[in-house]
């Protein structure tokens, strides 16, 4: 059920995001698209969900199989979404 409701949700904004990114509504569009970041983000601390969605990839818009990658990780990347670690973390800058 929770993997149910996360992919239903996941969708949700990603159609809400690009509704409002083809009406011109960028800070709806940003907001949208700054949920899924922090639904992505959340899988970090959630290990079981994230067993749970690994078998729905599809649903979620993930296309390319990266074993690497973690699932939050992988969404992100996948649909061009920012986890908030910036480039110089770790790097002494």
């Amino acid at each position: 059920l929770r993997a149910e409701r996360f992919v239903s949700r996941w969708n949700e904004l990603s159609n809400q995001a690009d509704r409002h990114y083809a009406t011109g509504n960028i800070d709806a569009y940003k907001n949208a698209r700054s949920a899924m970041a922090n639904m992505a983000r959340s899988l970090e601390r959630d290990p079981q969900l994230e067993s749970l969605l690994a078998s729905r990839k599809a649903q979620l818009g993930i296309t390319m199989m990266d074993s690497e990658r973690k699932l939050g990780a992988q969404l992100a990347f996948e649909h061009g979404l920012d986890l908030g670690r910036g480039r110089g973390r770790g790097l002494g800058l």
